[in-house]
């Protein structure tokens, strides 16, 4: 089982939990169709090619792909459930529940929502190389997810836990080339991260350097950067660690680095 570096497990586990239990609640079914009305109903089901046939006050209706964005069965109890076992840790039970919603859920919404659940239930139990194949089989269930930067981070760290670092490496030049300047500036972090990982401590420091130069108007990254630039240069036994730790704190007291980088000065 390949372990990666998480935050501290009671506050992964929150903020797993409160996705999850905010992943959605709205009342009874309804279907979105393409024209973007809102048709509720009383039941919905789904078949096997994606036809939607959702039962309304006036009768039951059909809707075949194409005709709708989206619909929406109530939402499964064993979401709630498997939010609660994650909490217990109890991650296979969790994961069992989530993947027969994938399943029984189908074109009904909750599939793609168990699926997001997914590779976060496998990151709690410390398996990042189940995270990656969750996240990939959820990229080739539901493509659009591929445009949420927020799960593609999640994925990268999932490959850096799972030790797959050419093909991390390989996503990040694409995002520095191609992505925002602070998708490129968390992407020259991970950057470094991968050598320390391997402890290359010297170039890891050199790649978070890069990163306090290259992307100074990236505020919200600095803090991140500098502390693990100073962490590296600690370890090397370099004086600029102090430097670094001083600079963390006057210019960002009030970010979460702050703290630890105090107890260095």
């Amino acid at each position: 089982m390949s372990q990666l570096h998480r935050p501290h497990g009671s506050l992964w586990t929150g903020i797993f939990l409160a996705a999850l239990f905010l992943a959605g609640s709205a009342p009874a079914a309804y279907v979105i169709t393409s024209s973007n009305q809102r048709i509720d109903g009383t039941d919905i089901r789904a078949k096997s090619d994606g036809e939607i046939i959702l039962t309304t006050a006036q009768g039951t209706r059909s809707f075949y792909q194409g005709q709708y964005l989206r619909a929406v069965a109530d939402k499964p109890a064993e979401i709630d459930k498997a939010a609660q076992m994650a909490e217990a840790k109890q991650y296979d039970e969790a994961i069992k529940l989530l993947e027969d919603v994938a399943v029984r859920y189908r074109f009904l919404d909750w599939d793609v929502q168990a699926r997001v659940a997914l590779p976060k239930v496998y990151l709690l139990k410390g398996d990042a190389a189940g995270a990656v194949t969750a996240y990939e089989r959820l990229f080739t269930s539901s493509p659009k997810t591929k445009e949420d930067q927020e799960v593609q981070w999640s994925y990268r760290q999932a490959l850096l836990g799972a030790k797959q670092y050419d093909r991390l490496e390989t996503v990040l030049k694409d995002v520095i080339a191609k992505g925002s300047r602070g998708d490129a500036a968390r992407a020259q972090i991970m950057r470094g991260d991968i050598k320390a990982a391997q402890n290359q401590v010297e170039a890891a420091a050199l790649d978070y350097m890069r990163t306090v130069i290259l992307f100074a108007s990236e505020r919200s990254v600095q803090p991140e950067a500098l502390m693990k630039a100073a962490e590296s240069f600690e370890k090397l036994r370099d004086s600029r660690a102090k430097d670094i730790y001083k600079k963390i704190v006057d210019e960002f007291p009030t970010s979460s680095q702050a703290t630890a980088a105090r107890a260095k000065i």
